[in-house]
């Protein structure tokens, strides 16, 4: 008898760096992106563009809802696998493992966008770790055109 083959449950992360929001935006949309979770505690930058305010604003103009979700967010007192400990990051990881299911349920794709372009260098590291103990495959889109899974255990 063979099992049914259970579908993993994924999403994507992104970082912005340096990029302008129409490459970034460009990059949302060539991988159907329908969801976007700001992942920055903090969500303000340098470049106006990717404040909270005009991501709220831009994405929705383009078919991508915007949620902030600052309880998996980085930028802590403590290092941020010590904040991983805390109820606060089990409680906002729930939601957010939840978000990801509802966003895969209604034949939607969800990203998790933080600033650092590269995801090594970034608390996205942890999350996806995290994410991937947890079932949820994390694709990174790295440049236009490009995606990694990235194995953090090597």
């Amino acid at each position: 008898m063979t099992l049914p083959t259970v579908r993993k449950n994924h999403c994507y992360t992104i970082g912005y760096g340096n990029r302008s929001f129409d490459e970034f935006l460009e990059i949302l949309l060539e991988n159907r992106i329908t969801n976007l979770v700001d992942i920055r505690r903090y969500p303000q930058s340098t470049f106006e563009d990717f404040n909270k305010e005009s991501l709220e604003k831009a994405l929705p103009k383009n078919g991508i809802r915007y949620v902030h979700c600052e309880g998996v967010g980085g930028m802590r007192d403590s290092k941020y696998v010590e904040y991983m400990g805390t109820d606060e990051f089990r409680s906002s990881f729930e939601k957010l493992q939840e978000l990801i299911s509802r966003v895969k349920e209604s034949g939607g794709r969800i990203v998790l966008m933080c600033a650092e372009k590269n995801p090594k260098g970034c608390h996205r590291h942890y999350l996806s770790n995290k994410l991937e103990e947890n079932n949820v495959e994390v694709i990174h889109l790295v440049e236009p055109g490009q995606m990694s899974l990235f194995n953090f255990y090597d």
